[in-house]
């Protein structure tokens, strides 16, 4: 579309007289704020439903999680890093039960 007929519809739209709202749109209007405005007010939800509809997702990013440690803990058993056992075990006989202590 070029300049000049973007123009003319501009120019038109300018000039139209702009629609007639509804009969009571305005009751209609205030009565939908004051709806809205009751509602949230009111709204409190206690901690147990929260995490009741939190649930779901925690559960799946917790069973994630799990994988993924387990998937790691294999992949780096095979390319001969020490497991999870050995490197706990390493850990404390090097540095918890040394003859230093803390």
């Amino acid at each position: 579309m070029n300049d000049r007929k973007l123009d003319q519809l501009f120019h038109a739209a300018r000039h139209e007289s702009p629609a007639a709202p509804p009969e009571g749109f305005e009751l209609q209007m205030l009565q939908a704020i004051h709806r809205e405005s009751v509602a949230t007010g009111r709204e409190t939800i206690p901690i147990f439903d929260q995490l009741n509809a939190w649930f779901p997702r925690l559960a799946w990013a917790a069973a994630a999680i799990i994988a993924l440690s387990v998937a790691a803990d294999y992949g780096l058993t095979a390319t001969g890093t020490p497991g999870l056992n050995d490197g706990v075990s390493q850990v404390s006989a090097h540095w918890l039960l040394s003859a230093n202590g803390f």
